[in-house]
């Protein structure tokens, strides 16, 4: 193989590469990026057997050929030089990258085991790329990192209304319901992809700024960008909780309060909050305030009070603090309003005009 290429066009490429590549003890190629360079095109591939990955570069070819090289180790050399152009050529077991000024050259490794990644073939759907990333992103952080249930260590993507997609996740201690626009959707069956690969795939989505199509199989999702990217996921084979069922229908209090005045309240008593991160919280009807309040034991303790507007019964119940605080953050609105069904029973938090976002979480116990 013997190529002239674009330094910034690869090194995009390869940075997205070396994130899906990893060190594998019974297979070492995976931690690699394999080079396929026929005609004037350099198809650039990684795999974890968990995420596929593929891009197609232009190249300037002088020797098609194949090779694999390690992709964090390319990925570094070739952030590190300054020309525009880079050469890249294989010597035996040797990959040389040079430019006007440098010459590195880095052993490669057989490419005979490299893994097939999968081409699905299919009904294909226009995505709008940075909705999806929304969707990802605003329920990958209730997803469970327990890897006994994996469907709980899984985001859900169904279609509830035509012409959107909900992103669901659950640790089954709080949960997540995200829905975003997508026109040209239509999802016959509901997929299960893993909080990992999603991500991932939302970071490659932001990266390649495009629009990609969509297909699915049984077990694969792929999205295949205009630019020539192409990256594909396992599904996770389980079947994700009835979450509808635990959603309250009906709530004894209903509690609404500036989102800033609720941040600041949490991160006051996180200072103070003990070893389970635990906020007492008080609702008070008749002074129409809401009071967060932590006790660490050893450093002291803290009590914030809020004003609210506020209907419905008082009590108090406690949290995780950072459940409460995690999803602020997704929400449009500058005011919240939360739901409360009754003691030991979940609270629903939702903006008060934007309701693309629901989120549910249960109380501790006392």
């Amino acid at each position: 193989m013997h190529i002239e290429v674009d330094r910034e066009k690869l090194l995009q490429q390869l940075e997205l590469a070396s994130r899906i590549s990893t060190r594998h003890q019974t297979l070492p190629v995976l931690q690699c990026a394999l080079f396929d360079v026929s005609d004037s095109t350099l198809v650039l591939r990684a795999t974890n057997l968990e995420l596929g990955f593929e891009a197609r570069l232009p190249v300037e070819t002088k020797e098609s050929g194949v090779l694999a090289v390690p992709a964090a180790l390319l990925a570094q050399t070739i952030g590190l030089l300054y020309d525009r152009v880079v050469t890249l050529k294989s010597e035996g077991e040797m990959l040389v990258v040079e430019t006007s000024k440098s010459h590195t050259t880095i052993k490669t490794l057989p490419h005979d085991e490299f893994p097939v990644i999968p081409q699905l073939t299919g009904a294909v759907q226009k995505l709008s790329g940075s909705l999806f990333v929304l969707g990802i992103r605003t329920a990958a952080f209730a997803t469970s990192q327990s890897s006994i249930k994996p469907e709980l260590g899984s985001i859900l993507v169904h279609q509830q209304k035509e012409r959107t997609l909900t992103f669901v996740a659950t640790d089954s201690f709080r949960l997540v319901e995200k829905l975003v626009p997508q026109q040209s959707i239509s999802l016959e069956q509901s997929l299960l992809v893993p909080q990992k690969n999603a991500l991932e795939i939302a970071r490659i989505t932001e990266v390649v700024g495009e629009d990609p199509e969509m297909v699915v199989s049984e077990n694969q999702l792929a999205l295949r960008f205009p630019s020539g990217v192409y990256v594909t996921t396992r599904l996770t084979e389980a079947s994700f909780p009835d979450y509808q069922q635990i959603i309250p229908k009906e709530f004894a209090t209903t509690v609404t309060v500036l989102r800033g005045d609720l941040i600041h309240a949490l991160k006051k008593t996180n200072i103070f909050a003990n070893t389970f991160l635990q906020v007492k919280v008080g609702i008070d009807p008749k002074k129409k305030t809401i009071t967060f309040s932590s006790d660490s034991g050893d450093l002291g303790k803290t009590e914030e009070t809020v004003s609210a507007t506020i209907e419905g019964e008082a009590f108090s119940l406690s949290f995780n603090q950072r459940y409460l605080h995690d999803p602020l953050g997704s929400f449009a609105d500058d005011s919240i309003v939360l739901k409360f069904a009754g003691v030991g029973r979940p609270m629903v938090m939702e903006g008060v005009s934007e309701k693309s976002l629901r989120y549910l979480v249960m109380p501790m116990n006392r």
